[in-house]
């Protein structure tokens, strides 16, 4: 752990906009160290990233506003933590209706990383990110609605095939926002009592299996770092953090032209295991790959009966199932 928190504190060296580096870093960093990595992978990977995509701070970001308020956010929120903790700043930013969504889910798991592995700076960071990234989403107005399955179905009913500009989430989520329709579409309220976070967790998987859209990756790997911020905060502060997120899924599935969840043939894994798994995850310098296996491998654990379905997943991301074989049955 002392040589993850000495990259963790490393990271604090790249720009903000360094096409999201210290987003996507320090996430990776985590989740290699909590699949078994070694420090010489962690260096390793720490390198490559340094070397192909990250921005100094401060050197080609001069004169970016956001970019200067993401250091000075940062600073405030350390100094701030180590007196008071993040709870205090995270409930006022949940008062704001900040969407968990902002900057694409990316500060979201950063800081659910962050709670995993206690790096105050990292905390301080992530929510910092979560600020200079802000997505606010207008409360819906719609009739109520049960569960989250009915809700997904509600949505694509409506918004089926739509289309959306712009090569980034966040973008496309903030056209979603602004969008006169969404306010109707979207249910006022989720049924009371409703296991938001794990339905969200079972209905992201086979969506993604399903369609393998970038965006539904990160939906899988957001909803598990709701559910882990979510076992940080008091009783209070549950409903809140919960409505965000289920808003914040049915955007980002809007975004992506909110396919139907058609019937899945999943592969037979009995000739698959995680040992098999794990180490072509930590051998593999895409971020996005290491973070979807990590986060399969520690779902799977708290979810067995869908344990082969998080298996297919992980094993799918490093190559080891038929890219072919996740298509909806007919």
């Amino acid at each position: 752990m002392d040589f993850l928190s000495s990259l963790l504190d490393a990271n604090a060296a790249f720009a903000l906009n360094g096409r999201d580096t210290t987003n996507h870093c320090p996430m990776a960093l985590h989740a290699l160290h909590e699949m078994g990595a070694t420090p010489a992978q962690l260096q390793h990977f720490f390198a490559h990233w340094q070397s192909t995509h990250s921005l100094p701070a401060g050197t080609e970001n001069q004169g970016d506003e956001e970019e200067r308020r993401f250091v000075q956010l940062r600073q405030q929120l350390a100094i701030r933590f180590a007196e008071e903790g993040w709870l205090p700043t995270f409930e006022a930013l949940l008062s704001q209706r900040l969407s968990p969504a902002g900057g694409a889910f990316h500060p979201l798991i950063r800081f659910a990383c962050a709670l995993e592995n206690g790096h105050q700076g990292e905390q301080a960071a992530a929510l910092a990110a979560w600020q200079c990234k802000p997505l606010i989403l207008p409360a819906g107005t719609g009739a109520p609605c049960r569960d989250v399955t009915r809700l997904l179905a509600r949505l694509s009913a409506q918004w089926e095939g739509s289309s959306w500009q712009g090569e980034w989430i966040t973008a496309r989520l903030r056209q979603v926002a602004a969008d006169p329709r969404w306010p109707d579409s979207l249910p006022r309220s989720l049924e009371e009592g409703t296991e938001v976070l794990l339905q969200l967790a079972e209905a992201a998987l086979p969506l993604y299996w399903q369609t393998r859209n970038f965006t539904l990756l990160h939906l899988v790997t957001g909803s598990r770092a709701a559910a882990i911020v979510a076992r940080h905060l008091p009783a209070e502060l549950q409903e809140p953090w919960q409505t965000l997120m289920w808003q914040a899924a049915a955007a980002a599935y809007i975004t992506v032209g909110a396919p139907a969840l058609g019937s899945q043939r999943w592969p037979d894994v009995s000739g698959l295991d995680w040992e098999k798994v794990l180490p072509l995850a930590i051998a593999s310098l895409d971020d996005h790959v290491i973070k979807l296996v990590h986060c399969c491998w520690r779902e799977q654990a708290r979810s067995p009966r869908h344990g082969a379905h998080y298996l297919a997943v992980a094993a799918r991301a490093v190559g080891l199932l038929n890219t072919d074989a996740g298509r909806s049955a007919a």
